[in-house]
């Protein structure tokens, strides 16, 4: 995470930077959060339009909005406004119910325009975005002192919703973090292989019991929570 003086800290909102932990500052009484954590702001729906359309553009569905999502997201932009930092929510797995797999992208920047064509054009992001397997997605976004802070929380469920939620999107220079994809047991494809070829166990990805238990290995190894499940803390030992 870049640090350093205001102004050096704007030049810089062009790149990409890693998610790091957070160092929360006082708010001060100029700074005006967005609306509270249940509500959908309209960057967060213009965000909204424009991620479903990506998805169509590729032959995939529309991801459906969630209000439990969003409360979360909102949460977490909330959050890094207050802080003045870029990162990860390191309580996702644990705020977000009924998922088989969680995804995160955040990011700050100018504008949503600005931020989407961020997202697209790393890799890491664009594959959470175009991920088949999401079905649900929450969006939170803050303005802030001229920044515009967003987080997107992606699931897979484990069990199917009501599609009463939001479903469909209307017609109509930023950093952001690395991707860190949540896996447990039942989780699939290239991230699982990736966890399993730095674990030196198979690379099938299919996160079964034996890689649940050498994840829980290499947790113990590193003095963090033996739960077998790779969160954000054990994707940073496991690719510092």
């Amino acid at each position: 995470m870049p640090t350093g003086s205001p102004s050096s800290r704007r030049a810089l909102l062009t790149r990409l930077a890693v998610a790091s932990a957070v160092g929360v500052t006082s708010l001060g009484g100029a700074l005006a959060l967005a609306a509270p954590a249940d509500a959908v702001t309209s960057d967060a729906s213009a965000y909204f339009a424009r991620i479903n359309a990506e998805r169509v553009n590729h032959g995939l569905p529309a991801l459906t909005m969630r209000s439990d999502l969003n409360a979360v997201a909102q949460g977490w932009a909330n959050h890094m406004a207050a802080a003045n930092t870029l990162s990860h929510n390191p309580n996702l797995t644990s705020q977000v119910a009924n998922w088989q797999t969680v995804g995160e992208n955040v990011g700050e920047g100018p504008d949503v325009a600005t931020l989407d064509t961020a997202f697209w054009n790393s890799p890491e992001h664009k594959a959470n975005i175009l991920d088949s397997s999401y079905k649900d997605v929450g969006i939170g976004t803050t303005f802030a002192d001229g920044i515009l802070w967003i987080t997107v929380d992606f699931r897979r469920p484990m069990v199917a919703q009501s599609s009463s939620a939001q479903s469909s999107a209307p017609v109509a220079t930023a950093r952001t973090s690395t991707v860190h994809r949540t896996l447990r047991i039942g989780s699939r494809g290239h991230d699982v292989a990736r966890v399993q070829r730095r674990l030196h166990i198979t690379a099938d990805g299919v996160f079964g019991p034996k890689t649940k238990r050498a994840v829980a290995h290499f947790q113990r190894r590193h003095h963090l929570r033996a739960t077998g499940v790779v969160n954000h803390r054990t994707w940073l030992k496991l690719h510092p």
